[in-house]
């Protein structure tokens, strides 16, 4: 499969469980990756990076993308960063809810402002940003986290009206649970009891990353090029139960 030849796609967030998977399945479809990670382990993208194939970017998504400045223009855009700080309602602060919204809303809303200003997102390009079930079906101690994935989706789809002029496309993959750090952190919360009863919502159960990273590339390739603003559910069947 080579839809991805001579293509350069952005990965915000490579050094997550799922970025890695979609940066590492953009290389086996013939593209190039340039990543941004903060503190996240690089080990596991050597043979990327010494294949010529992934540059890696560090980049604090507390902070303004300046490293847009410096990257070449790209062809798409996956953005991976998000973050869960689970918390009740009573315990919340300004202070907690800024910090997430930051990295789960401001993150992206600032790179695809850096990349319009600066035109950097080639026309006829895709961008595909990662949000959660959450957004549509909260829990408990996850107010804010599902406030700034609702907030996300809402801007992607407004991003999608003003990117339509460059057939530049905006579309979500909206996940459930995904086997990751992040998974493992909401699943510290929880007894086995309580694991077990979570995890049993979902009739084809619990996703790996490999789930997310496929459909991200269809809707990043041209075989998507009719789809703009949607939100594609993936979650193994939870919303069934709903």
């Amino acid at each position: 499969m080579e839809k991805f030849n001579n293509k350069t796609v952005l990965v915000t967030g490579v050094t997550s469980a799922i970025g890695r998977e979609v940066a590492k399945k953009i290389i086996e479809a013939k593209g190039r990756v340039v990543g941004t990670y903060n503190q996240g382990d690089t080990t596991a993208l050597f043979p990327l990076t010494e294949s010529g194939c992934l540059t890696l970017v560090r980049w604090d998504a507390m902070d303004s993308p300046a490293f847009i400045e410096n990257i070449e223009n790209i062809d798409a855009w996956v953005h991976c960063i998000g973050v869960i700080d689970p918390k009740p309602i009573k315990y919340q602060t300004q202070t907690s809810t800024l910090a997430l919204f930051t990295l789960n809303y401001h993150s992206a809303a600032s790179v695809a402002s850096e990349l319009m200003k600066r035109n950097r997102l080639n026309a006829g390009g895709s961008v595909v940003f990662l949000s959660s079930v959450s957004s549509h079906y909260p829990y408990r101690g996850g107010a804010a986290y599902a406030a700034s994935k609702a907030a996300l989706e809402s801007f992607a789809k407004a991003l999608a009206l003003e990117w339509s002029p460059k057939k530049i496309r905006v579309n979500v993959l909206v996940c459930g649970l995904v086997k990751s750090p992040m998974y493992d952190a909401s699943a510290a919360m929880y007894t086995a009891e309580e694991e077990a009863k979570i995890t049993s919502r979902y009739p084809l159960g619990i996703g790996a990353p490999t789930d997310v990273a496929l459909p991200c590339l269809f809707l990043l390739s041209d075989d998507a090029r009719w789809i703009t603003g949607a939100h594609l559910l993936l979650d193994g069947g939870l919303m069934l139960n709903v």
